[in-house]
């Protein structure tokens, strides 16, 4: 018999449990710098919006960037 066709030993479950959760927490730790990433751009972005009105377009690309930081989380957070 295989080694798929065979039940897996206790020992072979418990590590991957372990490697299911050390993926999750790998998802987390990413998820909260790109959410971090996130927010600091677009706090950034719209200080310069409000105080520069010279570079107000500048300012909304800093918010742009921001936000695909926020779409990339996305993803990892339902891929994950």
């Amino acid at each position: 018999m295989k080694k798929e066709d065979e039940e897996l030993t206790l020992e072979e479950q418990v590590e991957r449990i372990r490697q299911r959760r050390n993926r999750r927490a790998d998802a987390g730790r990413l998820r909260q710098v790109l959410n971090t990433a996130f927010l600091a751009l677009a706090a950034i972005g719209l200080v310069w919006y409000y105080t520069d009105t010279e570079h107000r377009l500048w300012a909304l690309g800093i918010i742009g960037v921001g936000m695909l930081f926020k779409v990339v989380e996305f993803f990892v957070r339902f891929m994950a």
